[in-house]
């Protein structure tokens, strides 16, 4: 009997040794499973810290007071078209303003699910305005990628340009922010899941879907033809954080080489879907 009490005690102590300083800090409230949330590096200005919780739901992107706060400071509202695009914001990760807050780009897409061109802006949360913008209705913009590409301690912002919608051709486009390169905040965050251009595109034989996924889960990446049907699975199963490239040699499921035309590769994740159109040329 005092061997099973002197176990029991020292169970007791163990537990409060190892579990002691374990006292809960915060807890958000119920958030819908289709939003997107969780912290940023916000504020620039500061060696530490900086991190906000912020909150993407069905119509805006909202950055809360403090990392435990559910109390929005900042509210960017998505138009109609950003919201049929599906909410496309991602951090930049620099102060291109000079107010000590990271910038946000926002991705848009026009037109139907087999011919749509996508388009960009870079906006000022703390006031809503834009910073730059491209939208051409001739023209297909990728996302924006802000870095010193010639090592001038100026910042640069670049993008590819393709024509549209036949895509035949594509050109770079480099602007100057005129922002001192070590003005920059934390690295890119991405608030939502990201498909990006396939490359090469037209492609023969074969092409490289690249994505980011901003949270762990199951993801499944799938190619259709024309006509709305499933042609091949390129990936299918759980995914932590982060980016990953898949390659599509241009094959059906049963491994049959596929013609010539235009394909739609697809990305879902917890029932969220971005498509894009590819062309596969011989």
């Amino acid at each position: 009997m005092k061997r099973i009490i002197y176990i029991i005690q020292l169970s007791i102590i163990l537990t409060n040794i190892g579990f002691a300083q374990w006292n809960s800090k915060w807890n958000s409230s119920d958030i819908s499973s289709v939003n997107v949330s969780g912290w940023l590096k916000f504020e620039t200005n500061l060696d530490k810290g900086g991190e906000r919780f912020y909150i993407v739901d069905a119509s805006k992107f909202s950055i809360m007071t403090n990392e435990y706060s559910e109390t929005p400071q900042y509210t960017y509202t998505f138009t109609s078209e950003e919201v049929a695009s599906g909410n496309l914001i991602y951090s930049l990760g620099y102060d291109l303003t000079g107010d000590n807050y990271v910038e946000f780009y926002i991705l848009i897409t026009e037109g139907t699910t087999d011919q749509y061109r996508q388009s960009f802006k870079i906006i000022d949360i703390t006031n809503g305005n834009t910073v730059f913008e491209k939208s051409n209705s001739v023209y297909f913009y990728t996302y924006p990628v802000v870095w010193d590409i010639d090592n001038d301690g100026i910042l640069e912002c670049s993008f590819a340009r393709y024509d549209y919608p036949n895509f035949i051709n594509y050109v770079y486009e480099v602007y100057s922010t005129g922002v001192v390169a070590g003005a920059e905040g934390s690295l890119p965050v991405n608030l939502n899941f990201e498909l990006k251009q396939n490359y090469p595109n037209p492609f023969n034989p074969a092409t490289t879907i690249e994505y980011t996924l901003n949270k762990p889960g199951y993801v499944s990446i799938d190619i259709y033809n024309i006509k709305g049907e499933l042609v091949d699975n390129v990936y299918s199963g759980f995914r932590k954080e982060g980016t990953y490239k898949e390659v599509w040699n241009g094959e059906s499921r049963i491994g049959n080489k596929v013609s010539s035309g235009t394909y739609f590769y697809q990305i879902s994740q917890e029932g969220k879907k971005i498509t894009k159109k590819m062309l596969l040329l011989k």
